[in-house]
């Protein structure tokens, strides 16, 4: 007799009872298979869990899927934003702060090396605009002038709306900012005559060509141009009792240079016109402006000035009469540590050349400290103070070669 085993899987009728050995139709498509071999465990058995005990499963449903962020594009974004606008705030605060600041440096030059390959393009792009501005800001440029005959100074400002449309700024990887910095000249030119026209009279002028390169130097150097003043001719109508000596010594030209200018006249006559030459017929070397002696021939003195300011005071003693030393504006022309006088058989230490008494000559009158005579001596220790040259102006040996080691060829010489 064959026993059966009832599978869990089909479910009982409580209404019929199968005999043993026949088939249930109803379910006749399900094998049954013989029961697994039993396994014995120490411990008892689980009992499995009823269908009561059996979690719910989960109702399946359409999957949502999720919609995808590029992430890395939006990060990109955010720091391409956030370098832009730390860019630009430097950028502002570079300006706003070189403005205010007395030591304002134009060839501060944004490099693209200097950061991340992504703002390369954008400081490149900037650096034209930038270094523009950085010269607009030093508005408005000012230009300096020095008259050399009076030593006086004038500042002429140019305003931003007259020179900003003079600026031209062209590429050059020669230049510290990466650009070189031109003016149109006829705007400059045009300037400068209109205030030449307002400031100063007919006998004084600027070479306009002189002054149009000095003020393009000086805005690539970011420095103030200093340009030199001029003077011309002059004209004088002779009066009653002078002579071309009296007037030669009134105009601090020597009076062979006024000859010359006139043809070699030796006579004068009331109410003739001559030509008095300009009063810088003596300034051969560029002008040193902040540098300046003055000698005193009435209170026979040196007087030595350094950026405006007395640095020394020195008796000092002029020519004799019957060769006086010269009023006018001369300039120091050399330097000789001995110099040898042969007219007078004068060894003069620490010699410089101021002027040329006479035109064309290769002598010069000038400074220098106590001479010597055959072979050692010495002259004119005691005589400071008093005329005793024979045009030149004695210092004691002390002083002169302070004078010689600070003075250079071209500062001026003024003789009153």
């Amino acid at each position: 007799m064959q026993n059966t085993v009832p599978n869990p899987r089909i479910q009982q009728s409580s209404e019929a009872t199968v005999p043993s050995g026949a088939i249930d139709k109803t379910v006749a498509h399900v094998p049954i298979s013989a029961p697994p071999p039993v396994i014995q465990h120490p411990s008892p058995a689980v009992p499995p869990l009823s269908p009561r005990m059996m979690p719910p499963r989960p109702i399946p449903s359409r999957p949502i899927r999720k919609k995808r962020m590029n992430w890395w594009l939006w990060g990109f974004l955010g720091m391409g934003m956030f370098g832009i606008s730390t860019l630009m705030a430097g950028v502002m605060g570079i300006l706003i702060i070189r403005a205010d600041s007395d030591k304002f440096d134009p060839t501060i030059h944004l490099n693209p090396d200097d950061v991340p390959t992504r703002l390369k393009s954008i400081i490149t792009t900037l650096n034209h605009g930038i270094a523009v501005t950085r010269i607009l800001v030093m508005t408005p440029l000012s230009v300096r002038l020095y008259d050399p005959v009076t030593g006086d100074f004038a500042v002429w400002d140019m305003p931003v709306q007259e020179w900003d449309n003079w600026l031209v700024a062209t590429p050059d990887a020669t230049a510290p900012n990466g650009y070189r910095f031109d003016i149109l000249a006829q705007g400059v030119t045009d300037f400068l005559m209109s205030q030449q026209s307002q400031h100063l009279d007919a006998s004084r002028y600027l070479k306009l060509d002189e002054a149009v390169d000095q003020i393009q130097t000086a805005i690539r150097a970011n420095t103030q141009a200093t340009l030199r003043v001029y003077h011309r001719d002059r004209q004088h109508i002779v009066g009653a009792g002078e002579t071309i000596t009296s007037i030669a010594w009134d105009y601090g030209i020597p009076y062979l240079y006024i000859q010359q200018a006139n043809n070699g006249i030796s006579a004068l006559s009331v109410g003739q016109t001559i030509i008095i030459p300009r009063a810088d017929l003596f300034i051969e070397y560029p002008p040193i402006p902040n540098k300046r002696i003055e000698v005193s021939i009435a209170e026979q003195r040196v007087r030595v000035y350094e950026n405006g300011i007395l640095k020394w005071d020195w008796g000092a003693s002029t020519g004799i009469t019957s060769s006086p030393t010269w009023r006018g504006v001369y300039q120091i022309l050399s330097h000789e540590p001995n110099a040898y006088a042969g007219n007078w058989n004068l060894w003069m230490p620490n010699f410089m050349g101021v002027y040329r008494p006479v035109p064309g000559a290769d002598f010069t009158n000038g400074f220098h400290g106590f001479p010597t005579r055959g072979g050692g001596q010495l002259l004119w220790e005691n005589s400071i103070g008093t005329r005793v040259t024979y045009g030149c102006i004695l210092l004691s040996n002390t002083n002169i070669r302070l004078l010689y080691d600070w003075a250079e060829e071209g500062v001026v010489v003024e003789i009153n």
